[in-house]
């Protein structure tokens, strides 16, 4: 049998050169690394390799099977040195990944790293906007972030509003501004941020509910200024009986009930109302003041039969300030202003009017005396 010695030798140099070169991880600075950020892996180069080598780190899957490994970073070495991995490929993030070292010439693969590695990507969510009404109930802002917010961050409050706590704006301190979310792994120092713009409309103000009473002789008056609390201007109001009005009560005209004032709510604010019932007094009626004249053989006459327009009886009257009875006796009674006065009934005040009587120049003419005529003839 012919056996080739310089061939066999030849191949056990190789066996020896292949058995000499190998490269092994290094232990890894950090075992939790961000998402997007680069990290390094230190190796171990032993024996020779050729120049233009390259050491190539592979990445397993979350279950830390090779299948086959995902390279995600390189250096063109023929020694010992780091790799720095600029990204993590496809790689989702979680937990149990590890890594291995490749040489490509000659060709060599490490075990797989001691230690498995987690891929920490922390997710605040996307940029929100939210449109509250300042008597609203209390809301968690997570809510109103985009995405799928990791529970657990911590909020800021970049308007200081004063509004926000651990996350929530409280009722009664409701108010709009700005409003930051921040999730960070400790271990990696990862963090991602997003923000909640707050928009806070103010609650309408249709004031508290009130009851008034007034005299049919009252003014008009503007009604929302008769409701308690401080009830907003430009509300619409709604008479007794369901009819728009302008919101000007005038006591002579409109009918005593309830009226009901609104304001418009911006969204999500609701329409707020309140009440204002209306009781109308009708003013005690003196009628118009008047006048009238007399001669002093006239027949007395009743001082209320000489004044203007329909005057209720029941009242009294005075003159000069004294009392006077109803009925002016001529003759007796001097001329002058005889008042007429009748008590009202709150918030009604008294009302009076006046008759001016004058004394006429009256002429007066003797009779003839038939009988004196009648001898004289």
């Amino acid at each position: 049998m012919h056996i080739d010695r310089p061939s066999l030798v030849l191949s056990s140099i190789a066996i020896s050169l292949g058995t000499a070169a190998q490269v092994d991880v290094g232990p890894l600075p950090f075992t939790v690394w961000c998402a997007g950020s680069s990290f390094d892996v230190p190796f171990t180069a032993t024996g020779t390799f050729d120049p233009g080598n390259s050491f190539i780190v592979e990445l397993s899957d979350a279950s830390g099977v090779f299948a086959p490994g995902t390279p995600i970073g390189s250096l063109t070495s023929d020694v010992s040195g780091t790799v720095t991995c600029s990204n993590w490929g496809a790689a989702a993030p979680g937990a149990g990944y590890l890594v291995r070292m490749r040489s490509t010439s000659p060709a060599f693969t490490s075990a797989a790293s001691a230690s498995s590695l987690t891929l920490a990507a922390p997710n605040a969510g996307m940029d929100g906007f939210v449109t509250i009404c300042t008597n609203g109930a209390s809301i968690a802002l997570i809510n109103s972030l985009g995405g799928v917010p990791q529970p657990g961050g911590t909020w800021s409050d970049l308007s200081a509003t004063g509004a926000l706590v651990g996350g929530v704006l409280q009722i009664g301190v409701l108010t709009g501004g700005t409003y930051t979310f921040t999730y960070t792994v400790n271990e990696a120092g990862c963090t991602d941020a997003a923000t909640v713009t707050v928009v806070a409309n103010t609650a309408p103000d249709a004031g508290s509910n009130a009851v008034i009473a007034v005299c049919s002789t009252d003014p008009p008056f503007t009604m929302y200024q008769a409701l308690g609390g401080s009830p907003g201007a430009g509300g619409a109001w709604t008479s007794p009986a369901g009819a728009q009005m302008n919101g000007v009560f005038d006591p002579s005209t409109d009918p005593p009930g309830i009226y009901t004032y609104t304001v418009i709510g911006a969204p999500p604010c609701l329409n707020e109302t309140s009440t204002l019932v209306i009781t109308v007094t009708q003013a005690p009626n003196v009628g118009n003041d008047g006048s009238t004249s007399y001669c002093p053989t006239d027949a007395p006459f009743a001082l209320i039969g000489q004044l203007g327009g329909s005057p209720s009886p029941g009242g009294t009257w005075t003159f000069g300030g004294v009392a006077h009875g109803a009925v002016f006796v001529p003759g007796t009674d001097v001329p002058g202003e005889y008042v007429y006065t009748l008590p009202g009934t709150s918030p009604c005040s008294s009302a009076t009017s006046s008759l001016m009587v004058t004394l006429n120049s009256c002429v007066v003419t003797a009779p003839v005396n038939m009988g004196i005529q009648s001898v004289a003839e």
